[in-house]
């Protein structure tokens, strides 16, 4: 037999035994199970044009930087949130920090008084208290993304 065959057959049947174990195995409940999750948000903000409204310092915008966060929605009107932030100063420096807790959340079918970067085609939100005040993101599971002007970026991805 020609070596080839050989790591073939030897590659084969190694994944037959991995596949055999696998189905054998208990299932693992997934992150959050006991709280019954309803979706997953991804987002991020990447904003790192200083002539933009939304990158310039606080209190006037976001400032220069960006964060990328995961939050579960659950069905008791909580949430778990993860992720990070960094910022920089043109000529200064910066830093990044980590982003972790927990969230309260509620319905709407309006973006009025919240932080909105997405809109829903269906008009429905999960809206969620984080940072500098509620923060709404669509609830029809899909990609948003908006980019106003170069060097900023913000992405949302709901998921089920």
């Amino acid at each position: 037999m020609r070596p080839v065959p050989l790591i073939r057959a030897a590659l084969l049947s190694s994944l037959l035994a991995v596949g055999t174990i696998a189905a054998a195995a208990p299932s693992v409940a997934a992150y959050g199970a006991a709280d019954h999750p309803l979706a997953q948000i991804e987002f991020s903000a990447n904003c790192n044009n200083p002539g933009f409204f939304l990158c310039q310092p606080f209190p006037e915008g976001f400032g220069l930087g960006g964060a990328w966060v995961w939050i579960e929605i659950d069905a008791n009107a909580t949430g778990d949130i993860a992720g990070a932030g960094c910022g920089h100063v043109r000529g200064v420096g910066g830093g990044a920090g980590s982003i972790r807790g927990e969230i309260t959340w509620w319905s709407a079918s309006s973006t009025a008084g919240t932080i909105n970067f997405a809109h829903d085609p269906n008009d429905q939100y999960y809206v969620v208290n984080w940072g500098d005040g509620p923060v709404s993101f669509p609830k029809t599971v899909g990609h948003y993304g908006w980019n106003p002007v170069p060097g900023v970026a913000f992405q949302t991805q709901i998921a089920p």
